[in-house]
């Protein structure tokens, strides 16, 4: 695990900045969305790839948000449907450059693994990522420091359907599993290069609507906390995940 830093104030303004609202004059605050919905963040790691637009299809069926963490060079390959990704309202978070466990590279490596795929995603989308996932979520003192100096969040997850174990690679358990592991305040941890899991979402979604859940970004989720870059969110279950 990271140990916490104070963190500049000028750097902890920018991941709210990113999502803040500007107040009108005499307007009555509203609460956080999710202080007065079920809400629950699915996540999905290691695009674009082959399966996007299918699962922005459905997402958008089922009027649900996600958060994507992407990689860098897959941005480079597919400009085009990371813009997709944005245009459809969903949100783009950094997963780095090419998948490299952080912890075996030096500062520096970890530096350009992360500010690459900033400028990347900026080029393909106009908008700067203000969270960040950890490949296997795996980090340290560097991960925690650089992701500060870019204004980002640290989102490990809180659950997973485990479609990153190929054993697990069966539409109908993936589909049970992302039911059992639904909570409020959930952010599930999924792959969008996994086939069975883009097959499994319509009956998730389906079943979880029923359920009263709204399907929100990460962003969404953490409204009216106070979030400090470089940190872990939610801080409850930092996971350790492919």
């Amino acid at each position: 695990m990271a140990v916490r830093r104070l963190i500049p104030l000028a750097v902890a303004c920018a991941l709210t900045a990113a999502t803040a609202v500007p107040a009108q004059a005499g307007a009555v605050e509203r609460a956080p969305f999710c202080e007065t919905h079920k809400c629950i963040a699915l996540t999905f790691d290691d695009g674009p790839a082959d399966y996007t637009t299918t699962l922005l299809a459905t997402l958008k069926k089922y009027k649900a948000k996600a958060t994507f963490f992407v990689i860098g060079n897959r941005v480079k390959k597919h400009p085009k449907i990371t813009a997709e990704i944005a245009k459809a309202g969903q949100e783009i978070g950094n997963h780095t450059w090419d998948h490299k466990y952080l912890t075996d590279l030096t500062y520096q490596q970890i530096y350009k693994e992360i500010s690459d795929t900033q400028k990347i995603i900026k080029e393909a989308t106009g908008k700067v990522p203000v969270l960040f996932r950890a490949p296997g979520g795996l980090r340290n003192g560097g991960v925690e420091e650089i992701t500060a100096k870019f204004g980002m969040a640290q989102i490990p997850g809180t659950v997973a359907t485990k479609d990153f174990i190929k054993d697990y690679r069966d539409v109908e358990f993936l589909t049970g599993r992302a039911l059992e592991i639904a909570e409020p305040g959930a952010v599930v941890l999924m792959h969008e290069t996994v086939k069975e899991t883009i097959e499994s979402l319509p009956a998730v979604l389906k079943d979880l609507t029923e359920q009263g859940y709204h399907f929100v970004t990460v962003s969404t989720l953490l409204e009216g906390q106070k979030i400090i870059p470089g940190q872990v969110y939610p801080e409850e279950l930092p996971m350790a995940v492919d």
